[in-house]
């Protein structure tokens, strides 16, 4: 503190020193003798004296900062080089740490993923014919079943119809009925003429005459069937069109529950609407499905059927188990990457589309891996390792050898060591204050004793 005060009564001039420095610029001859009026103390003056004793102050510390950077071996002047950012060198004191085991155990590889939430199906209704919206019998969340009846169109039109095709069916009918009863006169009088004939008793001519009119009758009869069955064709048409101004609830029955329901609205009752313009969307949400999107690297570890764990925010505290449904069979040029469909039961609708789930998939099952404790991990010079302890040593401290490592797998408490084989203990915490060959003080608890 006394030192702080030294210093800031240096930076601050005696009224003296600022009437010394107000003479030296002023170029009046009776400055000289402390007469000068203009010129006497000012404040702009004990500022200039400020300034430029708190410059040469700053260019004495930067100069004593360089010579003691330059007379630093050179290993002590780069951080990455085992320079010990907390003070501590091989040399030093020793730096309290806390250690973890290195082990062989059982890890398994999980790969994390983000997506999406979307119904296990889902589809548009619309009408086949365009009319006038009448009835709109169903709405946002309501339970749909199949085959129910869910909108219904003005009718009049095709009701009339139907009637119109109807009643034509009825004179193709009654002129089928006409041409059989002709058709079976021609060939009762055919008869009759050809057994005359046989006896020579009606002339070429009446037999040839008898024939063609009991032919013609026959293929009026052939006509009015065809009439008829295009008269029924029509009406059946007439029918068809009459039912698509009821709209109905059909899909089909593989997957999914018995029922299903409205995802959305996009019309009111009143409404024109054309044909295959959307009324409502329908949704099944007995099953979901989560759409997420992986890289190259993760796309040759799934495979459909693959067990997963789903996450959501909206569900704090709760886990739901899916499974690999569906792997695209290539990726996308722009984005590198697949899409992945995840299959979710959600019987108990705890789950509902549109929510963002966290997705974790086990990838890989690693028996008897060499693993440390995640938080033994460490970067020095641009490479990952680990400090191990030196196990040669008795009572309270020790020193650590800096050893470069391999990762494999990643959990979040333990990694795979690929490369060396190592044995031992680890610094797990620390880490930014050691260096190779740094003393650590070991907690009593992971002493050997002497």
């Amino acid at each position: 503190m006394q030192r702080v005060v030294w210093f800031c009564q240096y930076l601050r001039p005696s009224a003296a020193e600022i009437r010394g420095s107000a003479r030296e610029t002023c170029s009046k001859s009776r400055c000289q003798t402390g007469t000068c009026s203009e010129h006497g103390p000012s404040p702009s003056d004990g500022k200039r004296m400020i300034s430029k004793r708190l410059a040469t102050s700053l260019g004495v510390v930067a100069a004593f900062a360089v010579a003691v950077w330059l007379l630093l071996p050179d290993g002590d002047r780069d951080n990455r080089g085992g320079f010990d950012r907390g003070g501590a060198r091989g040399d030093g004191p020793a730096v309290a740490v806390e250690i973890g085991h290195v082990a062989r155990r059982d890890i398994t590889d999980v790969a994390f993923y983000t997506g999406t939430l979307q119904p296990g199906s889902q589809f548009m209704l619309a009408p086949k014919a365009g009319g006038r919206l009448r009835n709109l019998l169903v709405d946002i969340g309501d339970p749909v079943e199949q085959g129910e009846t869910i909108a219904q169109l003005d009718d009049e039109e095709f009701v009339q119809s139907v009637a119109e095709q109807r009643a034509a069916l009825d004179v193709a009918q009654a002129q089928l009925e006409d041409a059989e009863a002709q058709r079976q006169v021609r060939a009762r009088s055919f008869e009759r003429i050809s057994d005359l004939r046989r006896r020579n008793l009606a002339s070429e001519s009446e037999f040839d005459l008898a024939r063609s009119e009991a032919d013609a009758a026959a293929a009026n009869v052939r006509v009015a069937q065809a009439q008829v069955a295009q008269r029924q064709a029509a009406l059946r048409g007439a029918e068809v069109r009459l039912s698509y101004t009821r709209v109905r609830a059909e899909w089909n029955g593989h997957g999914g529950g018995a029922v299903r329901y409205v995802g959305e609205r996009f019309v009111d009752e009143g409404a024109n609407v054309a044909a295959n313009e959307p009324i409502i969307s329908v949704i099944d949400l007995d099953r979901l499905r989560a759409v997420t999107f992986v890289t190259d690297r993760d796309f040759a570890r799934l495979r459909v059927g693959q067990v997963t764990r789903i996450r959501s925010e909206a569900r704090p505290g709760e886990q739901f188990e899916g499974r690999v449904e569906r792997i695209a069979p290539l990726l996308r040029e722009d984005s590198r990457q697949a899409r992945v469909e995840i299959l979710i039961a959600n019987d108990d609708r705890r789950l509902s589309p549109g929510f963002f789930v966290n997705v974790e998939v086990d990838v890989e099952h690693l028996e008897d891996a060499l693993v440390v404790p995640r938080d033994a991990i460490a970067r020095q010079g641009g490479r990952t390792g680990v400090f191990l302890i030196d196990e040669d040593h008795e009572g309270s401290e020790a020193r650590v050898s800096w050893i470069p490592v391999v990762e494999g797998v990643r959990t979040d408490s333990h990694v795979q060591i690929l490369e060396p084989d190592i044995r031992g203990r680890v610094v797990t915490l620390g880490q930014h204050r050691l260096s190779d060959g740094s003393r650590v003080r070991l907690a009593p608890e992971d002493r050997i004793a002497g």
